[in-house]
């Protein structure tokens, strides 16, 4: 794992080395990295490496490469390529470069943010992986490009001017997704997962590669398509963790990190990491449960020697604040922000990469709702009947859903007789918004435009708007750029683009049966996961259950923050702080009661900027 920074004068002004060098510190945040550069008149280009440590290069005949890269099909380029020797993945990048220039990226399956310089010709080319795993941040004008890994490190040219992107503030306090390209200042962008970026001739063209479309249905027999689809399965794994030798694992209890957890350990030993309450607070504070009956069931199946909970009683606004001031940006979700302990747990253990079943509700384990329709749809009749009469035995109630779903198929369009608002409306009239901020930023109408559903018949089509919607390469970037603090690479195998596409042209009736969601990874894990955990339903949800109780344990400290911030203006412009004092106070004293649309991950967001903001002040006056 490296991240990387580069600087490239288009005015040819020399690079300014103390600035250069200033960017490197900022992005050598694990004490164990180990920075290289090098600054050549209007060109400047750096990493900072992570342990463990190779024979890492930035000129390659000709070339400056930097690169936080791993490429899963190495066997499969190597062949093409026709090399005979072991090469690095920087190597092997460049040789595909030098072979298919642009095009090299159709080529690779992996996790990839990578820069190339040619300084005879003068052109810059820049990847990003399929779906975001790694970060990728640039910032051009007409004078200077600069790209880095983390938007602290272009912040650090202190030369540059930056300013606030109003429209991710209101997305951040209005829970909509910025578009992949935006970042909370508006001078510098993301580049976005599946692009490239060429810089030539002072001007940035920005290009997609590749997208995820609908695939043709297998036809083969159900035997066959799980077992290949279970091959699969081992290899996303296997290629993520053959040539390392310290390996952590996220679980949570449930069948995705349950799957990667078992095929992991059975490739070789692995760590495994798991967020529980502590004792002391099961049954008596929200969600009042954990997943550790689970965790358990599966360590001893899987003969795990190195389990850790983590049970973090760590102050929330505490880690809040580092977030800022480590960041330097508005991050718009927070798994990646309170698995803090989590990470310092699997840094003590020495653990270089983290396995994540993330990704894997999106498409490869999705619950596949609204399969019987698209059952009906495609007048499969015969498989619907069956499906229903499983789920059914009583006869009235199968034939009362059977007629449901054939007219809903026949006349899509008629809609319910009884008019009920969206559950989206309810979420947005609860937030805290200042009403002149939302109107001047039209919040209610980009609101209601990110939730509302296109009426999407296919599960296939459902898959793909899911994995391609901006909260996955958020998540993605988010993590990444919190864990390598730690020294820690995610890994995700159920985000391997070969698994996902496979999975895109299964049949629906392995997709979903019965009534029973996931249905084919419940099929292929039979054996490689406990009984009770593949074929379990009953999922908590609270994947993190210690954030509701790191918030109650900071009352007093956060209430003191929101009292504080109605005196000052440039928070105000933005929150209204009585309304949010009165959602903290029903937030706080949450119980077993169902508080509908309370919505606490988006209560956090606003507890960031009013933090942001008091750090920053001179970026909103």
């Amino acid at each position: 794992m490296r991240s990387v920074f580069g600087r490239i004068n288009l005015n040819k002004k020399p690079i300014n080395r103390e600035l250069f060098e200033n960017s490197i510190e900022k992005l050598s945040i694990y004490s164990k990295s180990k920075p290289q550069f090098s600054i050549e008149n209007q060109t400047g280009f750096g990493q900072i490496v992570f342990p463990p440590f190779k024979d890492e290069k930035l000129l390659y005949s000709g070339l400056i490469l930097v690169s936080d890269s791993v490429i899963y099909n190495r066997n499969e380029i190597i062949q093409d390529l026709q090399i005979n020797e072991e090469i690095s993945d920087d190597l092997l990048i460049l040789k595909s470069y030098e072979r298919w220039g642009e095009k090299c990226v159709n080529h690779f399956i992996g996790d990839f943010g990578f820069v190339i310089w040619d300084s005879n010709t003068e052109e810059l080319f820049c990847a990003r992986d399929h779906l975001g795993v790694k970060p990728l941040h640039y910032y051009f004008n007409k004078d200077s490009f600069v790209f880095s890994t983390d938007v602290s490190g272009i912040l650090e040219q202190t030369d540059l001017i930056f300013s606030i992107d109003n429209q991710q503030v209101a997305d951040t306090i209005s829970i909509v997704k910025s578009e992949k390209f935006r970042t909370t200042y508006t001078e510098i962008k993301k580049l976005p997962p599946a692009h490239i970026l060429i810089l030539k001739n002072n001007k940035v063209e920005v290009k997609s590669y590749w997208e995820l479309n609908p695939k043709k249905e297998i036809q083969k027999k159900d035997v066959d398509i799980i077992n290949e689809f279970k091959f699969l399965l081992f290899e996303s794994v296997n290629c993520r963790i053959k040539h390392m030798e310290s390996v952590g694992a996220e679980l949570s209890g449930g069948i995705d990190s349950s799957c990667v957890t078992s095929i992991a350990s059975s490739i070789k030993p692995i760590k495994s990491f798991s967020h529980i309450l502590p004792d002391h607070k099961l049954g008596k504070i929200y969600p009042f449960k954990d997943e550790r009956v689970f965790i358990n069931l599966l360590v001893d199946h899987c003969k795990i020697e190195s389990q850790n909970f983590v049970s973090s009683e760590e102050s929330l606004l505490k880690t809040l604040k580092e977030n800022i001031v480590n960041t330097k940006s508005l991050f718009q979700q927070n798994f990646g922000i309170f698995s803090d302990q989590l990470y310092e747990k699997a840094n003590q253990e020495n653990v270089t990469v983290l396995l994540s079943g993330f990704g894997g509700d999106e498409v490869v384990t999705s619950k596949s709702s609204g399969y019987l329709k698209e059952l009906a749809v495609n007048k499969k009749w015969e498989e619907l009947k069956v499906d229903l009469k499983n789920q059914n035995p009583n006869y009235f109630k199968y034939l009362k859903t059977y007629i449901k779903i054939y007219l809903k198929s026949r006349f899509p369009k008629v809609r319910k007789l009884r008019y009920q608002k969206p559950w989206w409306t309810y979420k947005l009239k609860n937030l805290a918004i200042n009403k002149y901020f939302a109107e001047k930023l039209n919040i209610k109408e980009r609101y209601y435009s990110n939730y509302k559903k296109l009426d999407i018949l296919g599960v296939q089509q459902k898959n793909i708007k899911r994995i391609a919607h901006p909260h996955v390469s958020q998540r993605l970037e988010y993590c990444s750029l919190i864990a390598r603090k730690y020294g820690i690479e995610y890994r995700y195998p159920l985000l391997d683009i070969r698994l996902i596409e496979f999975y895109l042209s299964v049949p629906t009736r392995l997709k979903a049966r019965n009534g029973i969601g996931r249905y084919i990874i419940r099929r292929a894990t039979e054996g490689i996961v406990p009984e009770k955990i593949q074929w379990r339903n009953d999922k908590s949800g609270a994947t993190i259950p210690t954030v509701h109780m790191r918030m109650v344990n900071d009352s007093e400290q956060i209430l003191e923050v929101i009292k504080r911030a109605k005196s000052n203006k440039l928070i105000t412009q933005y929150i209204d702080l009585n309304k949010y004092e009165q959602w903290f106070n029903k937030l706080r004293t949450r119980s077993k009661k169902n508080y509908r649309y309370i919505n606490p991950g988006a209560f956090y967001n606003y507890l960031k900027l009013i933090l942001f903001i008091e750090n920053n002040p001179s970026l909103f006056k």
